[in-house]
């Protein structure tokens, strides 16, 4: 079997979502058979493997392997070896329509990478060659790319353009699968700009000529962008009705993964109405169905999920503290904690999962995982009565803030987070006291201890000057004072009085019972007993014959309950777990906003500079036949134009509106039996000669790629800890200011999301260019000055 057929199996078999047929890796030939069937095992096993991607490019020398090659890599995420195998099969050929098709395809692969600016020049420059050459059906499509990546860049009226001109053309060429992609694409373009009845009059259209072909798959996608144009005009039941006929349509045609990108969307509903149980049980259901290749479909999901069980974890954390209501007996606040350190933990894992995402670009997003599982570990701390086991607990709380910031790229260790960690040290020295009571030498030490790492916790706490910050500022005076009255009662001395901490703490209970609704009322009510124990504490001093036992283990309650109240406040201060991010299908940020605040309006036509919607679709190209003569022999060879903007929906979302139909056979020179191919769909066709190309959302991803994941976030990707290294920063930076250095000179600069333009210090750089000339300008006049002044006396 020649090694370009299996190429293009696993490239079906990769779209289609399940294993590639029964292929016996010795009857593969080929100059590279070797390598092809490393790629199609490793594909088997559930990756595609980039080495071996690497090493096949190498090898690989017939420009239509080359091509294929470049597929895989770009389904499978390998965006840079894609790149390489389109610029390599470029240089391997002047035939004018093939390097049209291949320059189509890699602006795909910049669009897709978030250079906007190269997407266009390598879009224009088909274009270019696809007018020249009369070729108008080509053209249609690549002026159909051109209109997503104008939307990508929020230029909706070139978009609209590109979109209309596109649509022209198909309509002059009686292609009903082209005029229906590009009337669901100007449907697109409105529900982005808040164009809400324009958006379903154009789906509604772009629906009815989809059934009338008999295209479910794309009829199931326009019934889920339906429901999401009605969500957002708060048309919610609609919305729901929408989704699940959309579901039922995939579950019908055996589309499992797509089923699950609807119901995530659907997940997103409830989240955004308040019903987190709901949401949480949808979102963790599609989770199961997403491949993690689909990105940023379940990119999205998992935050969502995550935002979803923080309300859960916080709201059960809340019931156990009232359940208990400071007695250890009631089992059912027991059960609660547990169950909220278990929502913890698993948020935990969503945020690690996001962290490991390729193209997230937020490294804060590691110190957040640090922070659930900091949160998991508190929550069975707060009952917890053993002291060796409650010290366990309380490193295992630290150790996972410390591991966390050490796994971020860039310094994100701020005040709150510095005094979540200095609280939690607090309180695993307070629990030392117990096993430090029989050894003198070291008792003064943990009380020095304990009171350091609290009042520090209460300064970096302050510092972060937000909410806590009075009520917090009233245990400072209280920690200190008591530190003195223990550290004088160990040494043998007269102890102070603590009358000032008990006002202290009565401050704090007050101030605690105003936050109330954010840490609620068992704060107060802890700092009431602690404040009562430090009464007790100095009843028993004023007796002079105190138990030395009985004035430790008071001291030590009086502490454990303050510490308690100021870790669940450090915890609120620093912990950012319930947000909704979004990513769009570039895997930039297109939103983040704290559940519950309402979401942003889209912006009209009339009111261009406003957001992007935050859910994107892709739009739909169709695959090319692309006949070449070859001694005198027509040759079909594998299709090389891909669908529109397939690099968007790289790995694979949903598609927006749009079908093609095709059959292709597939020969070598030589002779041999042809192999009939479907059409390239990233989100995976039926396989049959004839497919259907469906373009994806950012929301709803498209058929499959990869291998099923186990249950939502877990077995989320490992990631090393990374040191930091000046070395590496000082390259970066350097790396960084060379390139923008080269932007600011004449015909460099390129457009370029926001994303990739986070970290640039093109303003500074241009900023000094302009004063150093100025300044040199100012020298001369001055010289000049001065010389004549001397000439003329």
């Amino acid at each position: 079997m020649d090694q370009l057929v299996v190429l293009q199996e696993i490239f079906e078999s990769y779209m289609r979502g399940g294993s590639s047929r029964s292929i016996d890796p010795k009857s593969i030939s080929g100059d590279c058979a070797d390598l092809v069937a490393a790629l199609l095992e490793s594909f088997e096993e559930g990756q595609i493997d980039e080495n071996i991607c690497i090493r096949l490019f190498n090898c690989l020398s017939d420009i239509y392997d080359i091509k294929r090659l470049g597929d895989i890599c770009r389904l499978a995420g390998h965006l840079g070896v894609a790149a390489r195998c389109y610029n390599k099969a470029l240089s391997l050929t002047s035939d004018r329509h093939v390097r049209s098709v291949l320059l189509n395809n890699l602006g795909q692969v910049h669009a897709r990478q978030g250079y906007l600016g190269r997407a266009l020049h390598h879009y224009e420059l088909a274009a270019e060659g696809f007018t020249d050459l009369g070729d108008v059906g080509s053209l249609a499509h690549v002026l159909g790319n051109m209109g997503s990546a104008y939307r990508s860049s929020q230029n909706y009226d070139k978009a609209m353009e590109s979109c209309r001109k596109s649509l022209e053309i198909f309509e002059s060429l009686r292609d009903d699968f082209g005029v229906a992609q590009m009337t669901g694409s100007l449907g697109r373009i409105y529900a982005e700009t808040g164009e809400f009845d324009l958006a379903l009059q154009q789906y509604e259209k772009s629906l009815s000529d989809f059934e009338g072909l008999g295209d479910q798959r794309q009829v199931a996608w326009l019934l889920n962008r339906m429901g999401r144009v009605n969500a957002e005009m708060g048309e919610e039941e609609v919305a729901i009705g929408y989704y699940h006929k959309s579901m039922e349509i995939f579950e019908g045609i055996g589309q499992q993964q797509n089923a699950g990108v609807v119901l995530s969307n659907l997940g997103r509903l409830y989240l955004d109405r308040g019903d987190y149980d709901l949401a949480a049980d949808h979102l963790e259901t599609s989770l199961d169905l997403i491949r993690k290749s689909m990105q940023p479909v379940r990119a999205n999901a998992v935050s969502w999920l995550s935002a979803a069980r923080s309300i859960q974890a916080r709201e059960l954390h809340q019931q156990a503290l009232h359940a208990i209501g400071g007695t250890e007996e009631d089992r059912s606040g027991l059960d609660l904690f547990v169950e909220a350190s278990m929502k913890y933990a698993a948020i935990g894992e969503c945020y690690s999962e996001l962290a490991a995402t390729q193209g997230v670009g937020l490294p804060e997003l590691e110190v957040v995982a640090g922070i659930a599982r900091f949160a998991s570990a508190l929550m069975i701390l707060e009952t917890e009565t053993d002291a060796d086991r409650a010290i366990k607990l309380a490193e295992e709380a630290v150790m996972a803030l410390n591991s966390a910031l050490s796994k971020a790229e860039d310094d994100q260790e701020t005040p709150s987070v510095e005094g979540l960690r200095r609280s939690m040290m607090g309180v695993k020295e307070a629990w030392r006291i117990a096993l430090a009571k029989d050894e003198p030498w070291q008792l003064s030490d943990v009380v020095a201890d304990a009171t350091e790492h609290f009042t520090q916790g209460v300064l970096q706490l302050g510092s972060a000057g937000r909410g806590c910050k009075e009520a917090c500022g009233h245990l400072l005076p209280a920690f200190k004072n008591l530190g003195r009255f223990m550290t004088a009662m160990l040494q043998g001395e007269p102890p102070g009085d603590l009358s000032d901490s008990m006002t202290y703490l009565k401050r704090a209970e007050s101030a605690f019972e105003l936050v109330a609704p954010d840490l609620g009322m068992i704060s107060s009510f802890q700092i009431r007993e602690a404040r009562l124990m430090v009464e007790r504490l100095q009843d028993i001093a004023k007796g002079g014959t105190a138990e030395r036992g009985l004035l430790l283990e008071t001291y030590q309650r009086a502490l454990l309950l303050m510490g308690r109240v100021l870790t669940r406040a450090a915890l609120k201060e620093a912990a950012e777990l319930e947000v909704v991010r979004t990513w769009d299908e570039s895997m930039n940020l297109s939103e983040e906003r704290p559940l519950g605040k309402p979401k942003p309006k889209a912006a009209t036509f009339s009111e261009m500079g406003a957001r992007r919607s935050a859910s994107t679709e892709a739009e739909p190209m169709e695959d090319r036949e692309i006949l070449l003569e070859d001694g005198g022999a027509q040759i079909s060879k594998p299709p090389l134009i891909r669908p529109v903007e397939e690099v968007l929906i790289l790995e694979g979302f949903p598609p927006l509106g749009g079908s093609v139909r095709s059959s292709e056979s597939l020969y070598r020179p030589g002779g041999g039996l042809p192999l009939d191919l479907p059409l390239e769909d990233p989100r995976g066709g039926d396989g049959g000669t004839t497919s259907t190309m469906e373009v994806p959302d950012p929301l709803e991803s498209p058929s499959s790629h990869g291998i099923l994941e186990n249950p939502a976030c877990i077995d989320s990707a490992a990631i090393k800890a990374r040191r930091r290294s000046p070395a590496k920063y000082i390259s970066k930076f350097a790396t960084a200011l060379a390139a923008d250095l080269g932007e600011i000179l004449p015909g460099r600069s390129e457009f370029r999301t926001p994303r990739l333009q986070r970290w640039s210090t093109r303003a500074v750089l241009e900023f000094l260019v302009s004063r150093g000339f100025s300044l040199s300008l100012a020298l001369v006049i001055l010289y000049l000055l001065i010389d004549l002044t001397h000439y003329f006396i």
